[in-house]
């Protein structure tokens, strides 16, 4: 039988079977965490609710143990205890590696790394594996301090390392902030202060989704004009170059190279340096045995970061030595902001939900009765869905109030078909509470939607931390990879969100405000990849796609693996995006 995707009534069991393995447990966390972290620009709430993870260690480190400032950046990798046993490094590279502009800038990569269980010498080190968590946007550095040790323990080999196996292989995994995100410098802005890039963000949240209203398109089109016009304007303003322009795919790619690059250097000299230590010796810094140019990307690659990984395999494909990319974005639809590509699964991903419920019955879905059926359980969710559209929920807590809105529910449903096996019953638990006018979800509310909604700040108080800010580095790269969107009309834009509102009803008109955001975008890509997407790797890119994803269709790795000749495609028969790389059982 197949794995249940929530698809088919006649074979799916009651409940999907499960394999109670450590390194299934550890793979569930990883994607889980992986999938929550790309989505959490399309509903950050989503990072306060508690997902009970359960691990044998703690993954997630506080991020106030290291001051980041405290690391010069290098051209060279210089690494540094951080985070308990994490090693951290700025790696300084070019400012423009293709117009040949701004020579004497740089920009400051942030890199944070798990070691490898074995020393650099030993002949079982697999060298270092990068990944993207997705996005655009995704802060890689940070997303590998709470996941990378469930990352490594999925890769490495399951032989312990006191065992002598001339095939185990183990290797390093690191994460990076891409150009303009994260702990990566300059960081890409548009406000003067993280107070304004919140307030403004409050602002946009607040007014909900194209179709909360019949104002609301036209208010979010002046509101994203407003930011688009204003963010140019600041750049205009600024002296010297501004990273949003710098920020395309083409740059992070190139990025990636000289990070590998600049590895293969530093295992090269520990080699030499322990090699001389060991002989009585003092080690010079650049190793003999280093031959720029022939080390090969290991990269894991998540929805966007497929995008990446596929521009990689592009530009240098003579330069990829592993790469998996799981959750295929195709680079046609990308390139063309063709979003309604994008959706040609997601309603399969939403008739999931409501299989899932009726398979599970009413003692585990409150939506469900005992005479229900799949279409009783859409059309009960849909009544709740709708229910919110003039009458909001009103959240009570000791925190202070705030409230549920019909946009606010359709993003948390979205969200959730990332992750349906961990988000659904929390969504069924929400609706059934909406539908009773309240209950002890809210409870999980109040604490997800207090977090968004209050600017909190350190206690010296002079600089606000951690609160949600614009999309400044999505759109920059979103934009600046697509095509020219500046001409478009609103009346052009509203017959764009018609169709794609017609093909998912459910998530069209959520996906239509990335087109809605480059309209708005003022801001050109100073170099993007145009092309041509495949040839011929050093190695061939496994491709990794399931059957009922809500962005990433099966028809995109389709169309991703046509492109590039020895490479392979992977079909999960399951319904989470990230999800394919779990065993079926």
């Amino acid at each position: 039988m197949k794995s249940w995707n929530g698809l088919e009534d006649a074979t799916a069991p009651v409940k999907p079977r499960r394999t109670p393995t450590r390194w299934r447990a550890l793979s569930a966390t990883f994607v889980t965490l992986v999938c929550l972290a790309a989505v959490d620009t399309i509903f950050p709430e989503l990072k306060n609710w508690d997902l009970s993870l359960s691990l044998d260690e703690e993954p997630a480190l506080h991020h106030a143990a290291f001051e980041w400032s405290k690391i010069a950046p290098s051209e060279h990798l210089e690494f540094h205890k951080c985070f308990g046993r994490f090693e951290c490094a700025k790696l300084s590279l070019p400012w423009d590696y293709f117009n040949g502009t701004y020579p004497n800038h740089t920009v400051s990569i942030a890199i944070t790394k798990i070691p490898a269980r074995v020393p650099v010498d030993d002949a079982r080190y697999g060298g270092p594996i990068l990944f993207n968590p997705g996005g655009p946007g995704g802060p890689g550095a940070a997303v590998a301090i709470v996941l990378g040790h469930a990352l490594q323990q999925i890769v490495d080999s399951s032989v312990e390392t006191s065992t002598p196996s001339t095939d185990a292989r183990y290797f390093d995994v690191i994460g990076f902030d891409p150009r303009g995100i994260g702990w990566t410098e300059p960081v890409a802005r548009c406000m003067p202060d993280q107070p304004a890039s919140w307030s403004w963000k409050l602002r946009e949240e607040t007014e909900g989704l194209i179709g909360s209203s019949d104002a609301a398109l036209g208010r979010l089109w002046s509101m994203k004009h407003a930011f688009g016009a204003s963010c140019k304007l600041a750049e205009e303003d600024q002296e010297g170059p501004d990273i949003k322009q710098y920020m395309a795919t083409a740059f992070v790619a190139r990025d990636m190279l000289e990070i590998t690059e600049k590895h293969a250097e530093y295992v090269a000299n520990e080699v030499t340096r322990k090699a001389a230590q060991k002989a009585g010796k003092r080690p010079g810094y650049y190793s003999p045995t280093y031959v720029p140019g022939e080390s090969k990307l290991q990269y894991w690659g998540f929805s966007y970061g497929t995008l990446l990984g596929s521009t990689f395999g592009s530009m240098f494909p003579d330069r990829v030595g592993r790469l998996i990319l799981d959750g295929v974005v195709s680079s046609y639809d990308y390139q063309n902001s063709l979003g309604n590509g994008s959706l040609t699964d997601a309603e399969k991903a939403m008739t999931s939900f409501y299989t899932f419920c009726h398979n599970l019955g009413p003692a585990e879905c409150p939506l469900a009765t005992t005479n229900s059926s799949v279409s009783d359980i859409e059309d009960r969710t849909q009544d709740i869905i709708a229910s919110l559209y003039h009458n909001p929920l009103p959240i009570v807590s000791s925190d202070g109030p705030d409230y549920l809105t019909w946009s606010d529910l359709k993003l948390l449903i979205f969200g959730a078909t990332y992750q349906p096996r961990l988000m659904f019953p929390f969504v069924a638990d929400i609706l059934a509470t909406i539908e009773q006018g309240g209950g002890s979800a809210t409870d999980q509310l109040a604490s997800m939607f207090h977090y968004n909604h209050v600017l909190f700040c350190p206690a010296n108080g002079t600089e606000a931390s951690d609160t949600p800010v614009p999309d400044v580095a999505t759109t920059a790269i979103l934009c600046g990879d697509g095509i020219d969107q500046t001409h478009l009309t609103r009346d052009e834009f509203e017959a764009y969100w018609n169709i794609m509102d017609t093909l998912s009803p459910n998530f069209g008109s959520y996906w239509s405000m990335l087109l809605m955001s480059c309209a708005a975008w003022k801001i050109k890509a100073s170099y993007k990849f145009e092309g041509p997407y495949g040839g011929n790797t050093s190695h061939p890119i496994l491709f990794i796609s399931n059957t009922a994803d809500p962005v990433t269709p099966l028809r995109s790795g389709r169309y991703m693996h046509s492109l590039f000749p020895d490479s392979s495609l992977l079909i999960s028969d399951h319904l989470e995006p990230c999800e394919s790389i779990l065993p079926d059982g």
